[in-house]
């Protein structure tokens, strides 16, 4: 009798792991299949993570700081937020809210052991925070921000310009930015371009390329694109009076 159920027990547990072995099998396999068709998408390139979601058959991929979804078999993507009903949770904002957590933290290792003396500075003479600010010669707003440079300055706040020439390497914005960098006077040529005036076309050893490229991994995709202290992107153009509120709140957190 005690035999009979103890082996009922071992049975259906066995069954039951055999079952989860498969389930586990199946979704390794759709793992694989997903892998290959999004590194396809990507031109060889990998996504950062695929993970299942509690909905059947849908896969979450992150890449970079973007979060979309793909069914089980690869062929149906889709793009938005996925909503857990009976928690009442936002799936895709707390993936999106982890990552932004994980990108400041990248963005101020990155910024803190790139090497300073390659941006045009703008120092505070009572320095309280520094903000770096990813710019384009040509863009309207990169030189709307740039007029405000010396409020900042006067809140404390240095300013630190690394190039990110929007139409990318090789461009007429890319050439305008190696020759301010080139410039003897950096900061004088930077004013003068952003300004529309000619400046000299000048070349030299320059990191240019490389500081643009080092914009595309931290998540710049437009200019300006302005990154605080703590590593935090904040796009576009902000007045100086709000800006410089914001950054000082932050930097007396700390």
């Amino acid at each position: 009798m005690y035999h009979s159920k103890i082996l009922s027990m071992v049975l259906g547990l066995s069954l039951a792991l055999v079952g989860f072995a498969q389930a586990e099998d199946v979704a390794d396999a759709n793992l694989a299949v997903i892998k290959k068709e999004l590194k396809k998408m990507l031109g060889g390139e990998e996504p950062d993570s695929v993970t299942k979601t509690p909905f059947e058959s849908l896969y979450e991929v992150v890449v970079g700081t973007d979060v979309v979804y793909i069914s089980a078999d690869a062929k149906y993507l889709f793009y938005g937020n996925l909503i857990d009903r009976k928690n009442q949770l936002d799936l895709t904002r707390q993936t999106k809210e982890k990552l932004a957590v994980k990108m400041n933290g990248t963005r101020k290792k990155a910024l803190a052991s790139a090497d300073a003396s390659k941006a045009i500075s703008y120092k505070a003479k009572d320095e309280k925070t520094v903000l770096t600010i990813f710019t384009d010669i040509d863009c309207p707003y990169c030189a709307k921000i740039h007029k405000e440079v010396p409020e900042l300055n006067k809140q404390g706040i240095t300013v630190n310009y690394l190039m990110f020439p929007r139409a990318g390497v090789g461009s007429s914005s890319f050439k305008k930015a190696v020759s301010a960098w080139c410039a003897e006077d950096q900061k004088s040529a930077l004013t003068k371009a952003k300004e529309r005036q000619a400046i000299p076309d000048k070349t030299c050893d320059n990191p240019v390329e490389a500081q643009y490229k080092l914009g595309q991994k931290l998540g710049v995709t437009g200019t300006p694109a302005l990154i605080t202290a703590s590593g935090e992107l904040i796009p576009g153009y902000v007045p100086a009076a709000k800006l410089a509120a914001k950054l000082l709140a932050d930097s007396n957190q700390k």
